[in-house]
């Protein structure tokens, strides 16, 4: 005899569209995060290409207007790329939902999922690195003299921080 299966109630249907709808919003707000960044710079810093992750203490110890040519130019290179990576993290966020409703669940698909959009994301810092690279390597000598001297101060600054936080 064939067994029949009831169909699936209406609650439990519910609960999995919110399921994967909650899921959806946790990987766009980890991918926000992660093209963003976390950390917010100290205060009077500007930089309004969102890139002080990427380029961290070295992007701090740049002077301001040496901050907005890098910041230029970072911004050149991602306003040429931003619509094809936009397109990608959402293909991507597309794939990654359409994996979260599977049965059984393929874990390392999605785990694959998760790791191509980590490239997409490290190129974009990539490039701002690059951008960080060949604004230093045209200073003269003595402004990339100023520019280490401003960098040994930031390190020396956050070790002072370190050592008050942990009395």
């Amino acid at each position: 005899m064939e067994e029949i299966k009831a169909p699936m109630p209406r609650r439990v249907k519910l609960a999995l569209i919110t399921s994967l709808a909650v899921n959806v919003l946790v990987i766009g707000a980890v991918a926000g995060a992660m093209i963003k960044g976390g950390e917010r710079p100290p205060k009077g810093y500007s930089d309004r290409s969102g890139s002080s992750v990427a380029i961290g203490i070295y992007g701090h110890a740049l002077e301001k207007a040496d901050r907005r040519a890098v910041g230029a130019l970072m911004r050149a290179d991602r306003k040429a790329q931003r619509r094809e990576i936009r397109a990608e993290l959402g293909a991507l966020a597309a794939k990654a939902s359409d994996l979260l409703v599977q049965t059984p669940f393929d874990k390392q698909a999605f785990a694959n999922v998760l790791l191509e959009q980590q490239h997409v994301i490290k190129g974009s810092a990539d490039a701002m690195q690059t951008a960080l690279v060949e604004h230093i390597a045209a200073m003269s000598p003595e402004r990339r003299a100023a520019y280490a001297q401003r960098l040994n101060d930031a390190l020396e600054k956050g070790a002072r921080r370190r050592k008050s936080d942990r009395k």
